[in-house]
């Protein structure tokens, strides 16, 4: 089994996937961000805010690519063809969509990931799964807040390990697929200067054939 994870660098009405590697990480930052100066989510004084952009790249300050597609949940226009993974064998159950603290697959308890009291304790992802490059529906605008999230399987939901989670809407098939979109919220209460707490897994978690 391969499964392929790729980014649009396009638009939903003529993607341009690209792959997203092992080597590679994704950035959300303010606007204006270049591949030489990557500028910073500023932490507001209160209620929330989101990034302005999304990079991707083994390092992004030097020949990354910005995620065109991507856009802020509270843009007027949304996309469904941000990111998507495809799988090259059949599925047994739908896949799930999920984040950890590291590779071990076993913790969500970082504070990006466990939340904070503002955002009453959801993870400071949220995702949405917009369907499948061939039938695609994009959110609605706003369809993410600092309070978005819930214990169990949603479509938005927070990603918080085996607690809080995206559960497809459908089980691929052999070479199938399915698009999301993801953005980590910035609240008033969220802690700056601690390296690592914003650097999480993502998860995708799947039974093939």
């Amino acid at each position: 089994m391969n499964i392929t994870w790729q980014a649009n660098i396009g638009t939903d009405i003529t993607p341009n996937w690209i792959t997203i590697h092992d080597t590679d990480k994704i950035h959300f930052s303010g606007a204006g961000s270049t591949t030489t100066l990557m500028r910073p989510v500023i932490r507001p004084a209160s209620g929330y805010v989101f990034p302005e952009e999304c990079w991707i790249g083994p390092d992004v300050m030097a020949g990354g690519q910005r995620v065109l597609n991507w856009v802020k949940p509270s843009a007027a226009t949304q996309k469904g063809k941000v990111f998507k993974v495809t799988f090259s064998e059949a599925l047994l159950s739908a896949p799930i969509l999920t984040a950890y603290d590291d590779d071990t697959f076993a913790t969500w308890a970082t504070d990006v990931l466990a939340g904070t009291e503002q955002t009453n304790w959801t993870g400071l992802f949220k995702a949405f799964c917009s369907g499948k490059e061939s039938g695609n529906t994009p959110p609605a605008t706003g369809w993410a807040t600092q309070e978005t999230g819930h214990a169990g399987s949603g479509n938005p939901n927070s990603l918080q390990g085996s607690s809080q989670l995206v559960t497809i809407p459908f089980i691929p098939g052999a070479g199938g697929d399915f698009t999301f979109t993801y953005t980590p919220v910035i609240p008033s209460d969220c802690v700056e200067g601690k390296v690592g707490i914003y650097d999480p897994l993502i998860a995708i978690i799947y039974v093939h054939v």
